[in-house]
């Protein structure tokens, strides 16, 4: 009975189902309204619960995720003076070597994530950099299977947000094949299609080599 109480505290909730044994998931929205949708009230409960936001985002338009909370009734000057809120840019963070560097990027998320356990930490990472970014579909599909590796030690969330109208039809099929949880349609659903990162890097791995 503890135990189940102590997982229901540690529970998170997500576009309407609960993350509990995995926590790393690729959303799949088709533009703002339904980024929002999803992204509004996960970012509410996580306030509300004292968590720690990071986000991952355009380097254009840094602002957007204060705008956000400013819109849903936050004070984003103080919840970045308490360290409440973090934002990075792409340029900062997964292009910050010139181009995408999968290593250099599994230590940025290690430093970020793999530190004291409380405050619980929601990462929002917006993927569009690399929509239309040549020579690194091969790279990020890699990069998110390991990234399992990472988010198998600790109990933060991770959110993976694509915008389906930017990618094409096979890399999506093989980037959803590296998150076990998948949100699609609006829904939060366990991954059927995900495959164990050991092993997705093993048939990869077998593929190059025919």
């Amino acid at each position: 009975m503890a135990a189940d109480n102590a997982r229901a505290a540690d529970s998170v909730t997500f576009a309407g189902g609960v993350l509990d044994r995995y926590r790393h998931v690729c959303a799949f929205v088709s533009g703002r309204a339904e980024a929002d949708a999803v992204l509004d009230p996960f970012v509410r409960d996580g306030i509300d619960a004292g968590d720690r936001l990071l986000y991952l985002v355009d380097t254009m338009t840094p602002a957007s995720p204060l705008r956000r909370l400013r819109r849903l009734g936050y004070d984003p000057g103080t919840l970045l003076e308490e360290r409440r809120c973090e934002v990075h840019t792409w340029a900062d963070t997964y292009l910050r070597t010139g181009g995408f560097d999968q290593s250099d990027m599994l230590e940025q998320i290690d430093g970020m994530l793999g530190g004291a356990p409380s405050p619980r930490i929601r990462l929002v990472a917006d993927m569009g950099w690399a929509a239309e970014r040549e020579g690194v579909s091969d790279d990020l599909i890699e990069f998110e299977a390991r990234a399992n590796f990472l988010h198998a030690r600790h109990r933060h969330v991770v959110i993976c947000a694509y915008d389906t109208s930017r990618f094409d039809g096979a890399f999506i099929i093989d980037i959803l094949r590296t998150h076990p949880m998948v949100l699609i349609g609006g829904i939060l659903q366990e991954n059927p299609f995900f495959v164990p990162p050991a092993e997705f890097l093993e048939e990869r791995a077998v593929r190059g080599r025919g």
